[in-house]
Formats: structure tokens, C-alpha cells, sequence
């Protein structure tokens, strides 16, 4: 399920500053440096899952998302 900017702060929030941020595949036993982090102030939901997975397109909307890319 996706999860909100606040959800996530409050998950980290006393972690120490010098943590390192990395993404993972969900059935993945890897795990990828973070290349770089987006805000991006037009993207658009284009489907929810049953599974909780969701597409985004990153125009051509009104939704303000969190990318991150690795």
C-alpha cells in the first residue's frame, strides 16, 4: 500500500541523520543506492491494485509524489 510523506517521517524520525537511504524490490533480497530523490508537483495515479500497488505517471496530474530513483 502506498504509503504518505508523514507516515514515513514518523517511521524514521529517530533514526540518526547519517542513516543510509536505499530501495528494494518487495521479493528482492537486494538492495540499491539511492541515485536521486524528486519531488515532482504534476503526477497523476493511473491505478490502484487489489495487492496495494499503484502506477503513477509523473504529468499530466495534480498529486505532488516522492520519487526516488536508483
Amino acid at each position: 500500500m502506498a504509503e504518505t510523506l508523514r507516515e514515513f517521517l514518523k517511521k524514521v524520525e529517530n533514526l540518526p541523520p547519517e542513516t543510509l537511504v536505499c530501495v528494494a524490490e518487495v521479493d528482492e533480497a537486494f538492495a540499491a543506492n539511492v541515485a536521486q530523490v524528486e519531488i515532482v508537483e504534476d503526477a497523476r495515479t493511473q491505478s490502484r491494485k487489489a495487492d496495494g500497488t499503484e502506477t503513477v505517471e509523473l504529468a499530466n496530474g495534480s498529486e505532488k509524489v516522492v520519487v526516488i530513483r536508483w
